[in-house]
């Protein structure tokens, strides 16, 4: 299953791995995580405009592109959660994402929702 992770997602992954991978993939299958090139770029962004610490996880998040994770060509959108909002919902992909906000308006969309808890990650909107 094809999992777009959004900037929030990439930058907690530049301060700690992933556990529970194997768990979710036992109920999901195989998952192919990819970066849309709307979150490389905020991820440059910050690497670049951030005090040390952001800028430190957003270059470790950055260096995972490419050698763990696919990077994407989305249609051009004013913000990223839209143009993830519109791929994930064509595409039928799952979403890995910490952002609140974002979480809801895609459960909303009935897209599937990964996120983090206590470092391991969760399906935070089960199929029924």
């Amino acid at each position: 299953m094809e999992v777009m992770c959004d900037t929030s997602f990439m930058m907690v992954l530049g301060s700690i791995p992933l556990r529970n991978i194997e768990s979710i993939e036992s109920s999901l299958g195989s998952l192919h995580f990819t970066v849309p090139n709307k979150v490389a770029d905020e991820l440059r962004h910050l690497e670049s405009h951030s005090g040390p610490k952001r800028s430190r996880m957003a270059r470790t998040a950055l260096s995972l592109i490419g050698s763990k994770f696919n990077l994407i060509s989305l249609p051009h959108s004013k913000y990223a959660d839209e143009a993830i909002i519109k791929y994930s919902s064509s595409h039928n992909c799952a979403v890995a994402t910490i952002d609140r906000e974002l979480k809801t308006r895609l459960i909303k969309n009935k897209v599937l929702v990964i996120t983090l808890r206590d470092n391991k990650l969760i399906i935070g909107n089960p199929k029924e």
